[in-house]
């Protein structure tokens, strides 16, 4: 991420998407369009290891949130698919170490992942290495599910063609500047010799797969920003495909290795002088043969989609057809950077629908990793800090937009795109599971404003004759509630199709998600549990739920049992915010009396 360089050509505030929505969905869910890539599971974050704070010059070494205690619990629930980290980059760096003025420090840092000359001799002696920063990287990166995307641009200080550091000059102000401290003229400056470089690399690369499966590994980040502002690569185009070729050849080479992982590169900025910087590394690799699995950009925008612009998407999508048609398409970085969009801003749930439309247009276009910037905050000290999807401070904690990602994961499992026409501006997602049982219509609906929106959903071509719809709204008050997704309305489907309206208005100045969710009947597994008598609404739980009867019954008491039947001491008399949260994580029975003397049962999930 470049945080400093980009808040110097920010000048417009950012506004949210607002309108006084009338809104048409129609859904043909007989007609599979394509697949739907879960884009929603892809985050970027520096600072798993070293943690957030404020200036560590002045307040001292960053504290690791990844010990925070509700860490595991909000993983658990995001689900995250890719994770972006870096073997020795950070946006803030962790301690002052690393923007020392003492090259003895700068070369003893515990990111420094190599320390043998700068020979083939050194780079063949496996005793030069030091793989443990970077392999706790990796296993945290595990513990929480996803699969790391590694960022390579950082270069190790006796690799690098420069050897003193110099600073920007707010470094030397007391106190100093931190942001980017890293960047200090030896970690974005070329080899001294590519082919070195290429075996240290390729040293690294081996390691991990045969070590812990990484796959996918990006050569170096944002090479082309402003003239006059490179705070990450200070060398040209042709040394940039210098070092990446040798680094291709050598894992090329190398066939126990070679089909197993992707090399690509190189997160541009798109911001040099039309291009031209992308545009000749594609051109000298392309002309080249050279290796490349991939194309990563940062298509970052000020508008209020997200943080994504979709004219550098269409950009990116042309460099990849252009010189190489079959390499992956990656979003490695996006987000609203500009300061001006503020606390309002990154912590609104319009954020989050925004992300959700970004998502959607992506998947239009072929994405196949969207790594949102960023997943934590990495300020606890700035009043009106920061862009991450969690709070990390006082304790970490989702904001809304982490909601909305969550709330993505109810369609997890449709990964058929299904045909699904809405009028413009407006976006929406239609999927189904690839036997059919359940199809999902998502819309991110606009905050109405002073006005009544109004939803129109057709769709036609159910799998199935027989079957019932559930409707999951997601708003601020939900997440007041702690409430991911929150039922709002259950109809009966008896013809294979579906025409229904909503009525929705603005809630605390956000607009919502909304999720239809049509399940065939007399199916196993969940749907056929979740068509219980009582469901327990939302399943799985947190640290709230309540209990949704069918029909007309009342629910009188209740009481939460282990699956062999055993009391766990919660019981009570309101179906309505029922308190989980002291329950270990697991499978449940509730059991519920209802007014007409019948007993029920149903099976949730507590995470």
């Amino acid at each position: 991420m470049m945080m400093r360089s980009r808040w110097l050509h920010f000048l417009f505030i950012v506004l949210p998407y607002s309108a006084a929505a009338q809104i048409t969905i129609n859904v043909d869910a007989s007609n599979v369009t394509g697949s739907i890539t879960p884009l929603w599971g892809d985050h970027y974050e520096m600072h798993l290891l070293t943690g957030a704070g404020g200036n560590p010059s002045v307040v001292g070494p960053h504290l690791q949130f990844i010990n925070d205690p509700g860490f595991d619990a909000e993983m658990a629930l995001l689900k995250p698919r890719f994770i972006r980290v870096s073997t020795a980059r950070f946006d803030d760096p962790g301690s002052a170490d690393h923007y020392s003025t003492d090259t003895t420090v700068l070369k003893n840092l515990w990111t420094e992942f190599y320390h043998g000359p700068n020979s083939m001799n050194g780079a063949n002696n496996l005793g030069n290495y030091d793989f443990s920063y970077v392999d706790s990287l990796i296993d945290v990166v595990h513990a929480m599910g996803a699969e790391p995307f590694l960022d390579m641009a950082s270069m190790p200080f006796t690799l690098a063609s420069v050897d003193t550091p110099a600073y920007y000059p707010c470094i030397y102000w007391n106190p100093p500047c931190h942001l980017l401290g890293w960047d200090n003229g030896i970690r974005q400056a070329p080899p001294t010799d590519p082919l070195v470089y290429s075996r240290v690399f390729y040293q690294l690369v081996k390691h991990l797969y045969v070590t812990r499966n990484v796959k996918w590994f990006e050569v170096w980040n944002e090479p082309d920003q402003f003239p006059g502002l490179t705070p990450f690569w200070d060398g040209t185009a042709a040394q940039l495909h210098a070092m990446m070729a040798a680094l291709a050849d050598e894992i090329g080479d190398d066939p126990a290795l070679s089909p197993h992982v992707k090399l690509g590169c190189c997160s541009f900025a798109m911001q040099s002088f039309l291009n031209l910087f992308p545009v000749q590394f594609l051109s000298i690799a392309r002309d080249s043969s050279t290796r490349m699995d991939f194309i990563s950009v940062h298509p970052y925008s000020t508008d209020a989609f997200g943080g994504y612009d979709s004219t550098k998407a269409s950009i990116a999508q042309g460099w990849k057809n252009t010189f190489f048609p079959n390499s992956d398409l990656i979003n490695a970085e996006w987000g609203v950077l500009n300061p001006a969009f503020g606390a309002a801003g990154w912590n609104s749930l319009d954020y989050g629908l925004d992300r959700i439309r970004g998502i959607i247009e992506m998947n239009d276009r072929g994405f196949v990793m969207a790594h949102a910037a960023s997943m934590t905050d990495n300020d606890t000290t700035a009043a009106t800090c920061c862009l991450g999807m969690f709070y990390s401070k006082p304790t970490f904690a989702p904001k809304p937009a982490a909601f909305a990602y969550m709330a993505m994961n109810r369609m997890l499992n449709a990964t058929d795109r299904i045909a699904c026409a809405i009028n413009a501006p407006h976006l929406a997602l239609g999927g189904r599971t690839t036997n059919g049982d359940t199809v999902y219509v998502v819309l991110p609906a606009p905050d109405p404003g002073p006005d009544t929106g109004t939803v129109e959903l057709n769709i036609s071509g159910l799998p199935w004759t027989e079957g019932h719809v559930d409707r999951y709204e997601l708003t601020m008050t939900s997440y007041d509630n702690d409430e991911v997704l929150t039922l709002v309305g259950s109809g009966a489907i008896t013809s294979g199709s579906y025409t229904g309206s909503v009525e929705y208005t603005s809630d605390q100045g956000n607009g919502r998600l909304m999720l239809w969710e049509f399940i065939r009947d007399n199916v196993d597994g969940l749907a056929e549990r979740e068509r219980a008598p009582i469901r327990v609404v939302p399943n799985p739980a947190r640290n709230v739920l309540r209990l949704v009867a069918d029909g007309s019954r009342t629910i009188t008491d209740w009481r939460i049992l282990t699956l062999q039947g055993s009391s766990t001491g919660l019981f009570g008399d309101s179906a309505e915010r029922i308190d989980v949260g002291e329950l270990a994580a697991g499978t449940y029975l509730i059991e519920a009396s209802c007014a007409d003397g019948n007993v029920m049962r149903a099976v949730w999930m507590k995470q």
